[in-house]
């Protein structure tokens, strides 16, 4: 079917409306869980940085720059929009473009292959797969970018757009310094391959891309992150050196299976029929190597280094299928996933809608009331989902243990850790005279130090 049919040129429109109300949808949905207070700790973190990147492009929580801990310079990018709309909504709508984007190089990638037809349920399929579902809801990470950076890529290796390809691997070092393992490895992979087939251009991209990896984390670790004050161990190493987080036994083996499941059964395990499956390889390995059970929980930002590649490797041998077997086998399978994925996301999604959306009540509003009230840049210490509302405040923190000047706490919040813990440290404290209630109603209470307690 040629590429400018009526056809062609209706699965195109079909996919451009898909994939708007994907970004809307993901957004609107995102919006409410930040005014709902269900947002946690990380978007806190990540508004303080984005929103200072001129004064150090950093944040309480993490004790400093952002490069301590990442290697993440496409988030400058993002700190104009942030700025200009003065609102974490706006990165919820940056995850749902993300997100969005994946589709159209996924809908690329098959139409080249087997027909404009497969091509969009393929692309309906990306958006509706759970993991990336998840990535796009679940708090705001530099993993959000991955996957489309990595699905554009594929697109314009395949089909040989070198500046193209060489600018997509310069936006994916930038996202994090996972995909410079990533593309260390899958390009070593490509260049090997590339070599015996004679093919000299893909040689040279990969085996430059494999390069520019090792250059990345050179650069990140012997001189960003020592700019920055970073000379002591790096913390990512306790994913897989601290016992005290990892499952044991049969447990462990059960945890990375189910995960396992939760990526392949959507797509009905088609990556698994082709060569294609070994591209996801290097970023399951990065997931499963944790001993961090959250590491490998869907619906967490983790999944973003492996879903890119996942989703090519299912275009590629779904559209692989249609040619060796039948168009029709292949539609079958395709409409198979998006079935299983509507009732994934309606009956067991990793963003578990229940508990994340909810209208915004008068209690919402009652802690809206006191975060106004606050001085300007006040230390305020609080917990997660009110810390995620004070992120463009330099001084606000997910914590009290440091005794800031101010402690802004929500009773009502349903956390076991809270009210056995945290609620019985914060008495303690009153009860010492360090801090004084200043405003309490709803179950909201505002403390600040006093004066003449010690630091």
């Amino acid at each position: 079917m040629a590429a400018n049919s009526p056809a062609s040129r209706g699965t195109v429109l079909a996919l451009t409306a898909a994939c708007i109300v994907y970004a809307v949808a993901l957004t609107l949905l995102g919006a409410d869980r930040y005014l709902s207070y269900k947002s946690g700790g990380d978007l806190g973190e990540f508004v303080q940085t984005i929103s200072t990147p001129f004064s150090g492009f950093g944040d309480i929580p993490e004790g400093g720059s952002h490069f301590l801990h990442h290697f993440s310079p496409l988030l400058y990018l993002v700190s104009p929009l942030l700025l200009l709309t003065h609102s974490p909504i706006v990165l919820n709508a940056v995850q749902g473009i993300a997100g969005a984007l994946v589709a159209p190089a996924i809908y690329l990638l098959v139409r080249k292959r087997a027909g404009a037809q497969l091509a969009l349920l393929s692309a309906c399929v990306s958006l509706l797969y759970p993991a990336l579902v998840g990535v796009s809801f679940t708090e705001f990470s530099e993993n959000v970018f991955a996957p489309a950076t990595i699905a554009w890529l594929a697109w314009a290796v395949d089909s040989r757009r070198w500046t193209w390809a060489t600018v997509l691997v310069a936006v994916g070092l930038a996202i994090k310094e996972d995909e410079a393992l990533m593309f260390i490895a899958l390009g070593t992979g490509f260049a090997v391959w590339a070599k015996r087939r004679g093919d000299v251009p893909l040689f040279r991209f990969a085996a430059g891309t494999a390069i520019a990896g090792v250059l990345t984390l050179l650069l990140f670790f012997g001189v960003v992150r020592p700019l920055v004050g970073g000379h002591d161990a790096w913390f990512a190493f306790s994913y897989i050196t601290n016992p005290n987080v990892a499952q044991e036994g049969i447990m462990a083996v059960l945890g990375r299976l189910s995960y396992l499941l939760e990526a392949f059964v959507p797509l009905c395990f088609v990556p698994l029929f082709g060569w294609p499956a070994l591209i996801v390889v290097p970023g399951l390995i990065e997931v499963l190597s944790s001993r961090w059970p959250y590491t490998y929980t869907m619906g967490q930002h983790y999944a973003g280094v492996w879903i890119g590649e996942m989703l090519v490797a299912y275009g590629l041998v779904l559209a692989a299928l249609a040619r060796e077997r039948s168009p029709r086998f292949a539609s079958r399978l395709a409409i198979a996933s998006i079935v299983i994925c509507f009732l994934n996301l309606g009956l067991a999604s990793p963003t578990h809608w229940r508990h994340y959306l909810g209208p915004v009540t008068a209690h919402d509003r009652m802690i809206d009331a006191f975060i106004a009230s606050l001085p300007p840049d006040a230390a305020v210490g609080t917990h997660d989902e009110i810390y995620s509302h004070l992120g463009f405040d330099p001084n606000a923190r997910n914590e009290w243990a440091s005794q800031p000047q101010y402690i802004l706490v929500d009773n009502q919040y349903p956390s076991d850790y809270w009210h056995n813990v945290q609620r019985k440290a914060l008495d303690a404290l009153v009860s010492r005279r360090v801090y004084t209630l200043v405003r309490g109603d709803d179950g909201v209470e505002l403390y600040r130090k006093n004066a003449s307690s010690a630091s």
